[in-house]
């Protein structure tokens, strides 16, 4: 390839490697710059190589309803094999497909079984999956696009993605390691222009080669379109020969040359649809005869190449120059023909339909609306946006209009879309004053605001939708409402609650109505905390049985009462309820909830796992908060451990982006914990001073706060949070705070007795990591005071805690107390756990009770290559070479 030698050996060099390693590769450049040759050539490269090849490409969004238009192009001669992948992998890629019942899918569900069904694919041979003109691609396939190619480096697969980077939407967030096309180097131009345009004189050559600027398709085209109009000399030629619409219009002087029924042909063809026969069916209905010639000869002109019964075109432009070159009658019949040959597909129909409607109608809005709907069942949330957002364009009543555009703003929410959530939204709200309309975009923007780091609503704009909307709908007041409460939580304002509450009282709920008890568990839990204990107390005698989303309500409620023992149990339960259903933004969400309060009852490898799952799924949905929670409660386990705990504070602090209250009160309680843990103690207690500011985690940091006051010698900083908490708590059943407060006074008591009576009082099974810092502290205390034997015992005791935990720096910290009351400790007798990733020992757990690489590779939502691929690694990690041997070896981990 002239000029491009050095990308073309970087392309036959990743195809070369993919008996090793799969990978991916994002090429760009501007529109002509060589992307789709260079592609071209290592398609045929591949073949040669003994490769299958899969493609798709991108279709602009003028004439197509987008959606997975592009991933049904990839694997329509390969979905067959959808047979083989886990079940509900099985049934969300049929589904997407419109070949098995409706699921609606999440879409990180939909990309793990593309990506388990290309492993498959690539088990027989290596695959070459190429991705034309992703920046005309919706964003769910973009996405997916991004998940997959991360995902490749253990199958033989190599995927090429080609992106424009000169259009109005470049796609900048794949990812992916990336090959940027320049302009060819003036040599090479010319050679180029050589070989394409011999006859060119000199004076044209050095005028294309100028106006060319290094572009080859440029080149090739500009030149040739001077030669077809007859232009050999300079006196002929424009001021400026075109580029970009330079070149389009080159394109379209060649179209234009061709007979009136094959540019019919390539304009139903441009019009979106790709496949042959729907092609020549839609050309009968304009007249024209023999319509599978005309295709022929279109594919003759170089203008589409017709494989397996679908039609590509030889370049993006020539679509945009056939489309963008037609008139408004011709799109419009165009687009009538091919919504009356897919009369019988409602999605097609109605698109195709509403390209061609001048005006407005609200028969074809409604038509719209049902396609929407027709879409979301089958999860292609990226086209059901489209449809209610074209029906709201077609809609002739301003509130029908609003509600449709609403209703994109959710399937766009959904998608992850934030900025097209945004400009739906705000689209919506200019055109209408209707209460309901309005109190569905709150919940919309809340919703979005607590899992994507949107900018969140004032507490003031919510409770004024609430009430607005309160003599209308009730329910959906309550709902508005309960966000608001959220809000007052996150963001403590103590002027702001009252007011939410009465607004939420003055509906009149029934008392054991899950909102009304969540908005007063959020809003006032000291004045309801008899209620909310007891409903905790009854939760919790027969947790397994109440509905999910009553046991997730129900989590928050416990633990706005301190409860942290009943609230694990409903995020226990919750969590089995999504995980079972497949509601996976549901299941990350609860996730990280119950990794924090893991984590604060101290089960870190339990906790990790939580927070590993909501960190990685997180990221993969597009729901950043969330990711960014996992993160950081990722980095709090790491300062327990001692591990290095920077990449994953990083990660959390580029995810949260709109720091929120909870978030950054962890933050500081992480950082205050692995300076305490270090010996940093004036630097831990500045962090956890402003952890304790936020009232959900005052009276968990309060004793870490306790021992690094005491140890820089400020007790009096500790007093007044310990005297706070204490006072809080005694209204409520909350054991740990209880623990927490004693081993607290402990440390403040300058009476040996009552120190050692807190002690005592600070100990409980529940609850073993905190009872053994505890013990820890008591050894201490035991050992200053000469009580060697005693303080022996709670030191062993502490030590085997901490190292079952694997909190190495605190097992030293018991070991080395020991040392100092003549115990000798064993290096060798440790029983530190292998160095196995909390993905690693979700696996492995799975696996050891017996289910098989595709049962765990549908609850965890990873494709079974990728579950195979972590036992394999874990196995001699565990000294183990079987599946059998799993469960003895998992025996002693914690």
């Amino acid at each position: 390839m002239i000029g491009r030698g050095r990308e073309q050996a970087t392309l036959h060099g990743l195809l070369a490697e993919a008996g090793a390693r799969g990978s991916a590769l994002l090429v760009s450049g501007a529109a002509g710059i060589g992307k789709s040759a260079l592609v071209e050539d290592a398609r045929a490269r591949a073949v040669e190589l003994g490769f299958r090849v899969l493609t798709c490409a991108g279709v602009q969004r003028e004439s197509s309803p987008a959606g997975l238009a592009g991933l049904q192009q990839l694997l329509h001669a390969v979905v067959d094999r959808a047979g083989a992948l886990p079940e509900r992998q099985r049934a969300a890629l049929l589904s997407a497909f419109g070949m098995g019942p409706s699921t609606a899918p999440e879409q990180l569900l939909l990309s793990v079984a593309v990506l388990g069904l290309l492993e498959e694919i690539a088990e027989e041979r290596p695959l070459l999956v190429i991705v034309e003109d992703i920046q005309w691609m919706d964003q769910p396939t973009v996405a997916m696009v991004g998940f997959v190619g991360h995902r490749l480096r253990e199958s033989p697969i190599v995927m090429l993605v080609t992106c424009r980077s000169d259009g109005p939407d470049p796609v900048t967030d794949l990812g992916l390691p990336e090959l940027p096309l320049g302009r060819l180097a003036e040599a090479d131009a010319a050679g180029l222009l050589a070989e394409a345009s011999p006859a060119l004189n000199r004076v044209l050559r050095e005028r294309v080669l100028r106006e060319a600027e290094g572009n080859p398709l440029a080149l090739v085209e500009l030149s040739r379109g001077l030669l077809d109009r007859g232009l050999l000399d300079s006196s002929s030629l424009p001021d400026r020969l075109p580029l970009g619409v330079r070149l389009e219009n080159t394109f379209a002087d060649q179209i234009g040359a061709l007979p009136t029924p094959v540019q019919e042909v390539l304009l139903l063809a441009a019009c979106g649809d790709a496949d042959v026969a729907g092609v020549a069916a839609a050309a009968g209905h304009l007249g024209i005869d023999d319509a599978e010639d005309q295709v022929r000869r279109a594919e003759a002109a170089g203008m589409v190449r017709a494989t397996g019964g679908r039609l590509a075109f030889r370049h993006p432009l020539v679509q945009s120059a056939v489309y963008g070159g037609a008139s408004f009658p011709r799109r419009i019949a165009a687009h009538r023909a091919l919504a009356a040959v897919h009369a019988s597909d409602p999605e097609r129909s109605a698109w195709h339909r509403s390209a061609a409607t001048v005006g407005r109608d609200e028969h074809v809005a409604r038509d719209l609306e049902t396609a929407a709907g027709l879409a979301r069942k089958r999860g292609n949330l990226g086209a059901a946006m489209r449809y209610h957002e074209r029906a709201a364009e077609l809609s002739p009543d301003s509130v029908l209009a609003a509600r449709r555009l609403t209703r994109a703003g959710d399937d766009a929410r959904q998608a992850g879309l934030i900025a097209a959530t945004l400009r739906l939204t705000a689209a919506a709200r200019k055109i209408t004053t209707d209460p309901v309309v309005l109190a569905h975009i709150m919940i919309i923007e809340e919703t979005l605001a607590l899992h994507a780091n949107a900018e969140s609503p004032s507490i003031e704009d919510v409770t004024d939708t609430a009430r607005r909307v309160a003599p209308v709908d009730r329910n959906l007041a309550a709902t508005v409402l309960l966000f608001a409460a959220v809000e007052c939580r996150l963001r403590p304002d103590p002027g702001a609650s009252p007011a939410v509450l009465v607004e939420l009282e003055k509906l009149a709920l029934a008392d054991d109505d899950l909102r009304m008890m969540m908005g007063r568990a959020f809003l006032d839990a000291e004045r309801h905390a008899e209620q909310l204990t007891a409903v905790a107390e009854q939760i919790s005698t027969d947790i397994s049985n109440i509905p999910t989303f009553v046991a997730n309500g129900f989590g928050s409620a416990a633990e706005s009462v301190h409860d942290w023992t009943v609230a694990g149990h409903c995020w226990s339960a919750a969590t089995a309820g999504y995980r079972r259903s497949g509601a996976l933004s549901d299941l990350v969400s609860v996730q990280a909830r119950q990794g924090r309060n893991l984590l604060v009852r101290g089960h870190l490898p339990e906790a990790l796992t939580a927070a590993d799952e909501a960190w990685r799924h997180g990221a993969d949905l597009g729901l950043p908060v969330i990711a960014a929670h996992g993160a950081m409660l990722t980095a709090h386990v790491a300062a327990w451990r001692g591990d290095g705990f920077a990449e994953a504070l990083t990660a959390a602090d580029q995810l949260a982006g709109i720091a929120r209250g909870d978030l950054a009160a962890l933050r500081h309680w992480t950082l205050g914990l692995e300076a305490l843990t270090s010996g940093r103690n004036d630097e831990a207690l500045a962090e956890l001073l402003q952890a304790a500011a936020h009232p959900d985690f005052a009276p968990v940091v309060v004793a870490d706060l306790t021992e690094a006051a005491v140890r820089c010698g400020a007790a009096d900083r500790a007093a007044p949070l310990v005297a706070a908490v204490d006072l809080l708590i005694r209204r409520f059943p909350a054991l740990l705070p209880r623990l927490l407060v004693h081993r607290s006074r402990a440390l403040l008591a300058s009476d040996t007795d009552e120190a050692e009576q807190h002690f005592r009082a600070a100990l409980a099974p529940d609850f073993p990591l905190q009872s053994a810092r505890t013990r820890l502290l008591l050894g201490e205390w035991l050992r200053r005071r000469r009580r060697v034997d005693a303080a022996r015992d709670e030191l062993a005791l502490a030590a085997v805690a901490f190292h079952h935990a694997g909190a190495q720096p605190w097992a030293a910290r018991a070991e080395a107390g020991l040392a100092g009351t003549g115990v000798t400790v064993a290096q060798a007798a440790r029983s530190a756990a292998p160095a196995l990733t909390a993905q690693e020992l979700q696996i492995a757990r799975l696996a050891a009770t017996g289910l098989s690489n595709k049962e765990i590779a549908d609850q965890l939502f990873l494709s079974h290559h990728t579950v195979g691929s972590h036992l394999y690694r874990a196995f001699p990690k565990l000294g183990i070479t079987n599946r059998a041997a799993i469960r003895d070896a998992l025996e002693d981990l914690p």
